[in-house]
């Protein structure tokens, strides 16, 4: 394999235009990466309110995530072309914020589990949205009182809040009944393995789709390792349950 396979000049022009071959892979990596960051604080927060994986909730938690796909989906797109004032005519993928999954914990722990804090959440996220869209439009006029230190100091904390999740994903989910087993550090440690050794260890093409590169081969090394079919694992506790990546296709 080689190590130089070079993207076009066009790749690092602002207003480039990518051939397909390029495009469609490295549009991929990113629309694969961002379904784990869209969906966790969906995951977080519902089951912090007891929607996700709670008894009776199943269509609505369904509902939720289809919800956050779509509209993370639709968001891109208006990114991307724009309609009126709105849109940066960049290619940015849009989706759900990690950042403020801390706020949303303390609204669940005022208002208990449920959906009435779900909705308690929901309302704050309009209302917010709305503060923010106002801010968009004088921002020019304030920039001056957001100098680097704080802008960096404000990605940096959000970079630090996100640390647990990614944590968390690494053990193998929220939730889940085998989280921090030996299977799912190992498939964790092989997947970082190999984005870092396409990412450092080679240029171009090959180097900017590390992350569709270890995506790819952490799935092939979990059918190895049986995780894609069904399969019966047990529990510390000694319960019995049924463990796979098995799409349902019916959801």
């Amino acid at each position: 394999m080689s190590k130089f396979v070079k993207l076009s000049e066009e790749a690092y022009k602002f207003e480039g235009k990518l051939s397909l071959s390029s495009a469609i892979p490295l549009g991929l990596q990113h629309v694969l990466a961002m379904f784990v960051g869209n969906l966790t604080p969906v995951l977080i927060i519902g089951g912090a309110c007891g929607i996700v994986g709670g008894a009776g909730f199943e269509q609505l938690q369904v509902v939720l995530i289809q919800n956050a796909m779509i509209v993370a989906g639709l968001v891109t797109l208006l990114q991307l072309y724009s309609v009126g004032p709105c849109g940066g005519k960049v290619p940015i993928i849009m989706g759900t914020s990690s950042g403020f999954i801390g706020v949303f914990a303390g609204i669940v722990a005022t208002l208990g589990s449920g959906v009435v804090a779900y909705g308690a959440i929901m309302g704050a996220s309009i209302i917010g949205g709305v503060f923010e869209a106002v801010l968009g439009l004088v921002l020019k006029h304030i920039r001056r009182f957001f100098p680097p230190v704080v802008c960096g100091t404000v990605v940096l904390s959000i970079g630090l809040s996100l640390i647990s999740v990614g944590i968390n994903s690494f053990g193998g989910g929220f939730k889940t009944k085998d989280f921090g087993s030996i299977e799912n550090l190992l498939l964790g440690l092989f997947v970082l393995c190999v984005i870092l050794f396409f990412k450092h260890g080679t240029n171009g093409f090959l180097s900017s789709s590390s992350i569709l590169l270890g995506i790819i081969a952490g799935y092939i090394a979990a059918i190895f390792m049986g995780f894609v079919l069904p399969t019966t694992a047990v529990t510390p506790d000694g319960v019995e349950y049924t463990k796979s990546w098995v799409l349902h296709w019916d959801k």
